[in-house]
């Protein structure tokens, strides 16, 4: 059910953020808002780091509020914030222009303008929009989901759909999936007494030993440098990621998913051969840089698909994505014990494979626009 509720939710931003910008500022925003979100990964065993260790225990009667209640509040607490900062955001003018509501489309590009020349609405001076050629979703709301989601299934936009939703599941499948098992990888490879050994003879190690000792006590903690790989790792892909996001104006978007794709699939690969515990923990910590990829692809999508259409068009792909999370997660989890070298050919062939695909995106960083549209795309 997680899975269902999140798809959406997670794709409004990005359709949200390629309207509301200018053309000229959408590839970059897009990008460093993905930096953003690596960014905000490394809060997370961060803020587990600093609260799980607590040791307190209030009897409310029905519960008992413990450590890990109260780090699911604080990650809750950002939502909630996010949501009240949303309230005073505006619409977007191209979704209001795309269902009619002319009126307050010019108003909120009038706020605008005012915000961002520090004058007054009225001086905005363009005065009039014309009617938009999207049609507006009229009748019940299964019709109106039919309307929406129809013309994405037949060319010419299945192929792009198909497309971006495939690049998006490459990435979540590593992202959202193989990621997830990162922290345990570490702890057992960090932890472990082996040398000149590989991460997954590391790991084949530890479960015989563990075989042969049925006995033995079960150690579920997980060591602090864990933590503070994954915190370390994040801040410095946030870093790279905004390093890159500032360039992508100049290297396209299209070549920084291939370039993404290709090089963590080949980290992927690699991680099978490395017998040094730092170089092996530098490769699988590098994982977040895959982020940088969302905000491209989606940016294609805000490009290539109709105002009428773009938001369901960005749902589906990231729900396809979503489920790359799921299967990736999933995947991993059987693999890693019972086949581990597998389980690294698998997801970097996926990537690698998902950079060869990213060759067929359109070279331009700007789809045509009709001449109606040009005054909202204009500002």
């Amino acid at each position: 059910m997680g899975f269902w509720c999140i798809a959406c939710p997670a794709a409004v931003p990005y359709t949200y953020i390629g309207e509301i910008l200018p053309q000229q500022y959408r590839d970059i925003t897009l990008s460093v808002t993905n930096a953003m979100q690596i960014l905000g990964s490394a809060l997370v065993p961060l803020l587990a780091w600093g609260i799980l260790p607590l040791d307190f225990r209030v009897d409310f009667g029905a519960y008992y509020f413990r450590a890990w209640r109260l780090l699911v509040i604080v990650y809750a607490s950002f939502f909630i914030i996010a949501a009240v900062l949303m309230c005073f955001a505006p619409e977007s003018p191209k979704y209001l222009v795309s269902q009619g509501r002319r009126d307050e489309a010019l108003k909120v590009l009038r706020v605008i303008y005012a915000r961002n020349k520090g004058k007054s609405p009225d001086e905005y001076p363009i005065k009039h929009l014309s009617d938009s050629d999207s049609g507006r979703s009229k009748g019940s709301f299964i019709n109106s989901l039919k309307e929406q989601t129809s013309p994405l299934l037949k060319a010419p936009y299945l192929k792009w759909l198909s497309l971006n939703g495939f690049l998006l599941f490459g990435i979540f499948s590593v992202l959202n999936g193989l990621y997830v098992w990162v922290p345990d990888v570490l702890n057992r490879v960090m932890t472990g007494s082996g040398e000149d050994m590989t991460a997954c003879d590391v790991i084949a190690q530890r479960l015989n030993e563990t075989a042969s000792a049925p006995e033995s006590e079960c150690i579920d903690t997980i060591d602090p440098i864990t933590f503070k790989i994954n915190t370390i790792a994040n801040v410095c892909c946030a870093v790279i990621a905004v390093a890159v996001s500032s360039s992508v104006k100049f290297v396209g978007k299209k070549n920084l998913l291939i370039i993404i794709f290709f090089l963590i699939g080949t980290f992927c690969v690699l991680i099978n051969f490395i017998t040094e515990n730092l170089i092996f923990a530098v490769l699988l910590s590098s994982f977040p840089v895959m982020g940088l990829g969302i905000g491209p692809v989606n940016a294609y999508a805000v490009e290539i698909f109709p105002t009428h259409l773009r938001g369901m068009a960005v749902s589906l792909s990231m729900m396809l994505g979503r489920l790359g999370s799921v299967i990736g997660t999933n995947v991993a989890g059987l693999l890693l014990n019972a086949a581990c070298e597998a389980t690294f050919y698998i997801f970097g062939g996926l990537l690698i494979l998902c950079g060869f695909f990213s060759i067929l995106l359109p070279r331009s960083n700007t789809a045509p626009s009709k001449p109606k549209n040009l005054i909202i795309s204009r500002l």
